[in-house]
């Protein structure tokens, strides 16, 4: 197994940290791997209505376009627990298909205990997920858990893994997903559906609503984007293979992929043997210079293999452009009519598909579909204001749950 590094306690918690809950905002911790920028609107709005600790086990090394969020986040105590990011390489057929990171974190048992929440929401159902359930259990305390995966991306569980989610569904009694297939996954599982608060993921909308200038201004058109890391997993080398086959055919298109990634120059070298024409490689750019990028395509090509959500999706629509979205991306049924849906395994429909978006003939999404930040946000303050004041009212009645025997 590839070597893994200890992670170390970034700040230390203000001395205040230990005030008593009557003198202060309800304390809340949440509980996540690392910080993601689209995110922020939502902590953002939990450190308003709450005393928030976002616990966190730093930033993974494939995420350098992710810039710091700290001066996003003025109101809430952020804190990177110690801990451990283990490598770990997901291999379909002998091929590196996905590069991921085990956050095994035991801070976080010291900073609960320290600053004592009167409710947590944890993402995953993972070690972090058993420790706030364990202190929601212990200390009778509501406990929610933030669930992305899906039916497609848990297809290949280990059983060991299956029998640990099965043991999360009977453990957690509140769960927040990021949509409807999420939703779905969690049902299949035995959660039952008024234990659910289906959300989706959501950010900074205004950001990509506003008009800004292209980043590149590219010839000929129209330019095709990819946004995204380039692994196997994204199905960017199918791209390149569709692309060729239309450009073969006659058509002229330029295509525009930004990311970085491990397969970069195997896919650069792709698209030399395939004799692409028009293919721009631009590494990948932090979240504020993201709508310029959009700005300078006129569609996006979403060909991942699996993807809990895709937020690009979100961020293509809100700029105004078409999106060809995968069918195993999470967000795919529920922003995408579904002619703008298609199996990137299917070269023939890939082809086609693609065509018709070259010529225009796809359309742009409702951004209607998406919601904003302010409905995600308001629905989860509601949620846990809705359990906190039943836990209040009940007692023990909406705590974490009891031990799974």
């Amino acid at each position: 197994m590839t070597p893994y590094s200890p992670v170390n306690t970034e700040e230390e918690l203000p001395k205040d940290v230990l005030m008593s809950t009557s003198q202060r905002k309800t304390k809340l911790a949440f509980l996540t791997n690392m910080i993601p920028p689209y995110r922020l609107p939502l902590f953002s709005a939990l450190a308003d209505q709450f005393d928030l600790l976002l616990l966190h086990g730093g930033k993974e090394a494939n995420r350098d376009s992710w810039s710091s969020f700290k001066e996003a986040l003025p109101n809430a105590r952020v804190a990177r627990a110690w801990g451990w990011q283990i490598p770990t390489e997901m291999k379909v057929n002998g091929e590196v298909f996905d590069e991921r990171f085990i956050h095994i974190t035991p801070g976080f048992i010291w900073h609960l205990l320290r600053f004592r929440p009167d409710a947590i929401i944890s993402s995953e159902m993972g070690f972090r997920s058993m420790v706030a359930l364990a202190y929601g259990t212990v200390f009778r305390k509501p406990v929610w858990i933030c669930w992305e995966g899906t039916v497609h991306s848990e297809r290949n569980l280990h059983p060991l893994r299956k029998a640990i989610r099965k043991a999360f569904s009977l453990w957690a009694n509140h769960w927040i997903t990021v949509g409807q297939t999420s939703t779905e996954y969690l049902l299949r599982l035995g959660v039952k559906r008024e234990q659910i608060l289906e959300s989706q993921n959501a950010g900074d909308e205004e950001r990509f609503i506003v008009s800004v200038e292209p980043a590149w201004v590219i010839q000929p058109r129209p330019v095709v984007l990819y946004v995204g890391r380039l692994i196997e997993l994204k199905g960017v080398k199918l791209l390149l293979d569709a692309a060729a086959i239309l450009q073969q055919n006659g058509c002229e298109f330029s295509l525009l992929l930004v990311g970085n990634g491990r397969e970069k120059q195997a896919l650069e070298q792709r698209a030399k043997t395939l004799g692409l024409r028009n293919v721009h490689f631009r590494p990948a750019q932090p979240s504020e210079k993201m709508p310029s990028v959009y700005r300078s395509a006129d569609l996006m090509v979403f060909p991942t293999l699996n993807d809990v959500w895709g937020w690009v999706a979100n961020e293509a629509i809100l700029s105004g452009i078409p999106v060809l979205c995968s069918k195993y991306a999470g967000c795919a049924p529920e922003l995408f009519p579904p002619e703008n849906i298609f199996s990137p395994e299917n070269s023939a429909e890939f082809v086609e598909k693609l065509q018709l978006a070259i010529s225009g003939q796809l359309r742009i999404s409702d951004p209607a579909r998406i919601k904003t930040a302010a409905q995600v946000n308001r629905e989860m303050i509601q949620e846990l204001n809705r359990v906190l004041a039943n836990h209040s009212e009940m007692g023990v009645s909406t705590s974490a749950g009891s031990m799974p025997g």
